[in-house]
């Protein structure tokens, strides 16, 4: 291994993306850029059938122009359901073995951001992915392993997704729980990856084995764009600062095991926090499955907003805008502490 390796995160399209291999999961189904590039591939003779990995195992090939890397490697994961933070954590360290096994003369490897398509917390995928290719380094150490790899970059379009995923890092590596081994570059998005000695091992993580375990808050709202700064800053950034996990799925799928990620989701969750100013019919599903089940759950609306249903007997924090909720929030979750409720 070259004695630093770039790990990088930049706004972008993945597809033209100019990297050597681009890796993508295949969940025993398609879903985003990975059903892409399949379906695009099928012109070039390669079936769909062949791009279906079982979990585990890999599928290289060669892109034919339909991205800027020249090769991409498919990685058999679990299915989305059952993918989260150790399992993007393990997909990470194997597109290095799998880039190692198939390309080993590969410099560049460009991935997307694992997990926020359906919910999990943005920064916590990201760090998982982080973790997962020290691991692979990690246990490389003094084998033969990618000796030119320069740089392994996440991808996304969304600029904003991007400055949080690049706050994140950034807090974690100077909070003191994060590897040793990392560093931040003078370009902007950039950390250095030390591999000329022994790599902290991170078995209690955030990203690690036991980090399904940890504490989260399940966000039920709608998956709005126009919601963006309440989810993003009014209400995720609270629940952060309050040492959760933020979580919430994405009501396009709201079918079949879905529903049950869901439910797992919410009868797992601490708190349910609930944004109804919508009247969105999925919200209120997910408040009463919460109410149900008997979790705590913190009624959110806009100043103004009538509410439906049976919502209009129950405590509701209203307010005026997004500095205002991430207030309220702050304070409601440090009361409920204070009274062991969460």
């Amino acid at each position: 291994m070259l004695p630093t390796i770039e790990f990088a995160i930049v706004q972008g399209d993945i597809f033209s993306f100019a990297a050597d291999i681009l890796a993508l999961k295949y969940a025993q189904a398609f879903y985003g850029a990975d059903s892409r590039l399949a379906y695009s591939l099928q012109g070039k003779g390669i079936s769909i059938e062949d791009l279906q990995p079982d979990i585990g195992a890999f599928r290289y090939v060669e892109t034919f122009g339909y991205t800027r890397a020249g090769h991409a490697l498919f990685v058999g994961v679990q299915r989305l359901t059952q993918f989260g933070y150790p399992e993007i954590r393990s997909f990470a360290s194997k597109v290095l073995e799998g880039v190692n096994q198939y390309a080993p003369s590969a410099e560049h490897v460009c991935m997307t951001i694992h997990g926020v398509g359906y919910g999990l917390d943005e920064a916590e995928a990201c760090r998982a992915e982080l973790e997962g290719c020290l691991d692979a380094i990690q246990g490389a150490q003094n084998k033969p392993f990618l000796p030119h790899l320069r740089t392994i970059t996440i991808v996304d379009r969304d600029a904003s997704r991007v400055a949080r995923l690049r706050s994140a890092i950034d807090e974690y590596l100077s909070s003191g729980i994060g590897p040793a081994k990392v560093s931040k570059s003078a370009t902007v998005g950039t950390y250095l990856i030390d591999t000329g000695s022994q790599i902290q091992q991170l078995p209690g993580a955030r990203g690690g084995a036991g980090s399904h375990n940890e504490p989260h808050i399940f966000v039920a709202m709608p998956f709005n764009t126009d919601m963006n700064d309440v989810f993003y800053y009014g209400i995720e950034a609270p629940v952060h600062a309050s040492g959760f996990l933020c979580e919430r799925m994405d009501h396009i799928h709201f079918t079949g095991e879905i529903m049950d990620w869901m439910k797992r989701k919410i009868e797992t969750a601490a708190l349910i926090i609930a944004e109804v100013s919508g009247a969105n019919p999925n919200v209120y599903l997910e408040v009463g499955y919460a109410w149900g089940k008997g979790r705590p759950t913190l009624l959110l609306a806009r100043n103004g907003v009538n509410l439906e249903f049976d919502a209009k007997g129950h405590r509701c924090i209203f307010y005026t805008g997004i500095k205002d909720l991430e207030d309220k929030i702050i304070r409601e979750i440090a009361e409920l502490k204070a009274q062991n409720l969460i």
